[in-house]
């Protein structure tokens, strides 16, 4: 049975190092992922309304990975080990939302042990560029505005906000097991693969990072992903720059603008 739990802000859902049983959605609210990485606090991602977490533990019943704790007053549905597995009978839609999650974990983990053996034959990965610069306080917001028509038409809106990181760009498709948090149409020949890439954001840095695309990413003339193997990340410089997601010639083509409120 999923339960409802309400956390207010500052209140940790999930510890790290504890072993849970439990897995969460997110109803309303934003929580903060934080590792600890020799000592110190390191900043994994914030999540939003519909993100899950804790799915790892649920499934493998080792230790929780990271530290979860509500910025807001947060709702989450709390769904037990058990009732995951029967989910699949009773609510498909809740065991859909976590495989989803479960393979894009597999998604990242491939990407990295390809990008490792890749740098065990070649001297080194592809160059990264300085990092964007960026005001470290406040929320950050980045934008996407389309260069080409079929870019443009592409979008939900004209500017397109995105203000929750990471942030999932793939084709539109009708798999169910699909994991986007904007899916862009795309028809034959394809330039957009149904897992495309990814918008990170470390601290002071928003970069690219290539979910396995057949044809590649492009963050300011820079290739990755596709036959590359190197998945990224990619940082914008500057305030922001031009991404593309295909082929050279694709018109997919976006401009990317970077903006942060200081508080």
């Amino acid at each position: 049975m999923i339960t409802l739990r309400r956390y207010a802000a500052g209140e940790v859902i999930v510890q790290e190092h504890d072993f849970g049983e439990t897995a969460y959605v997110i109803e309303q609210g934003q929580v903060e992922v934080i590792k600890e990485l020799d000592g110190q606090n390191v900043h994994l991602a914030y999540l939003g309304a519909g993100a899950p977490f804790g799915e790892m533990s649920m499934i493998d019943e080792k230790p929780r990975s990271a530290t979860v704790t509500a910025v807001t007053e947060t709702v989450v549905s709390e769904l037990q080990r058990d009732d995951f597995f029967r989910s699949f009978q009773t609510d498909p839609q809740v065991a859909l939302t976590l495989l989803k999650v479960l393979f894009e974990r597999l998604r990242e983990s491939q990407a990295t042990i390809l990008q490792l053996q890749k740098a065990d034959l070649q001297p080194a990965p592809l160059p990264q560029e300085p990092s964007a610069v960026v005001p470290p306080r406040g929320p950050l917001t980045l934008t996407l505005e389309g260069v080409t028509p079929r870019a443009v038409a592409a979008l939900p809106e004209t500017p397109f906000q995105i203000t929750q990181f990471p942030f999932r760009i793939g084709r539109q498709s009708p798999d169910p097991l699909v994991y986007n948090d904007l899916m862009l149409p795309d028809s034959v020949p394809l330039q957009i693969s149904r897992h495309h890439l990814a918008i990170i954001a470390r601290e002071d840095r928003v970069g690219v990072v290539d979910r396995g695309s057949t044809l590649g990413t492009w963050v300011d003339g820079q290739h990755f992903g596709g036959p590359s193997g190197f998945s990224g990340p990619v940082f914008f410089t500057g305030s922001g720059g031009m991404l593309v997601l295909g082929s050279p010639e694709s018109p997919f083509r976006y401009r990317v603008s970077l903006h942060a409120k200081v508080s």
